[in-house]
């Protein structure tokens, strides 16, 4: 199971090494898992919006930057760390044992439309 980004599908200014990286897992999840099928091997990936962390709590605090990050996504809030942390349980468990290939996005909407 690889961390992706909801920037593996939408495009953020000034971060294109980030979400070509993010990207990047999004093809390896999707080649591992077919290549790894039939040994009865899953990959997925998790793919969380903007979280509140302590690592993303300087730029947060920039005028405006909250809002206007707030505002693209749906549910009109930023996600918190125990919900991606349960996507990845869900994907580590047998609950998830027929799914391959995917990244389940935790983002509140964020890359629904």
């Amino acid at each position: 199971m690889t961390i992706s980004s909801v920037s593996s599908l939408v495009g953020h200014p000034a971060l294109a090494p980030y979400g070509a990286s993010k990207g990047g897992l999004a093809v390896l999840t999707k080649t591992l898992a077919v290549e790894w099928a039939p040994f009865g091997v899953t990959v997925n990936a998790v793919g969380p919006a903007y979280t509140e962390t302590p690592l993303t709590s300087k730029y947060l605090e920039e005028p405006g930057r909250r809002e206007e990050i707030v505002r693209d996504i749906p549910m009109g809030r930023l996600a918190q760390p125990e919900e991606t942390a349960a996507a990845v349980v869900f994907l580590a468990s047998d609950a998830s044992r027929f799914v391959t290939g995917q990244t389940l996005y935790v983002d509140g909407g964020r890359t629904a439309d």
